[in-house]
């Protein structure tokens, strides 16, 4: 079976399964609404192209591609990065176990697919900066856990007078934890892969991890700075806030060095 034929069958047995709990709770169509926006066809053309379509993905992107592609690759992440942000927004609306445990089992199994998928289409890149990039990459993250640091000593300040102040702590503290997860040392990088929940590291020579590795943070950073802030549709609904400053940031960062 061909990757962009397993992928439309994990699609389509998660929809199903949802579908079943449709009934229970009508917010769960949220998520399959969500995988219906992710269109890929999976039958082969005359130059062995497939066509996907990303509309609704944090990176929104689509069109015709090599399964072994880099867009591939960023067009599966990007949606599994909104999937996950759906699933989690769902989850913390309906707040009842039997359904966390179901969409979370379904997400982590999405996600173990477009992990391995991810990784096997994702190629060296020869023409990587790889120097440049990790100059770049580490000073980002430094700014960031020193940034989001600044904004919660703000809100300690205040000595969190308010439920609003201890909320918007602790979801600042959460956010910053992601970045925090990042490491630096000797040419190397470790980083929390969020969807198989375990550490990685790696040689910054390794352009595939490389690759791998900003898609995976930039999914979890977004995930969980939406989450906070709300926001449904971030185009064109930039908004001042130091944790949506820094996925700005990741949007520059990754055509620059990723898209080839």
């Amino acid at each position: 079976m061909r990757k962009s034929e397993e992928l439309s069958k994990n699609i389509e047995d998660m929809r199903n399964q949802l579908m079943d709990l449709v009934d229970e709770d009508f917010r769960i169509h949220e998520i399959v609404r969500q995988l219906d926006y992710f269109h890929l066809d999976t039958r082969l053309d005359a130059e062995g192209m497939i066509e996907f379509r990303c509309e609704h993905g944090v990176i929104p992107i689509g069109g015709r591609v090599k399964e072994n592609e880099m867009i591939y690759a960023l067009a599966i992440m990007s949606f599994y990065g909104i999937l996950h942000y759906k699933c989690k927004k769902i989850i913390r609306r309906i707040r009842k176990k039997e359904y966390t445990r179901r969409i979370d089992s379904l997400l982590l199994n999405m996600g173990k697919v477009i992990r391995r998928q991810a990784l096997d289409d994702i190629k060296p890149n020869e023409k990587f900066e790889t120097e440049r990039f990790y100059k770049e990459f580490k000073e980002f993250i430094h700014v960031a856990i020193k940034a989001l640091g600044h904004k919660y000593d703000q809100i300690g300040s205040r000595h969190l007078t308010d439920v609003y102040d201890a909320e918007e702590a602790k979801e600042l503290k959460h956010i910053r934890a992601i970045y925090e997860k990042v490491y630096f040392k000797d040419n190397t990088i470790t980083y929390f892969d969020y969807i198989t929940k375990t550490s990685k590291n790696f040689c910054i020579d390794n352009t595939v991890e490389m690759q791998y590795m900003i898609l995976n943070l930039y999914a979890k950073a977004y995930t969980e700075s939406v989450l906070w802030l709300k926001k449904e549709d971030p185009s064109g609904m930039w908004c001042p806030i130091t944790p949506w400053q820094l996925i700005r940031k990741l949007d520059v960062m990754i055509p620059n060095y990723f898209l080839y």
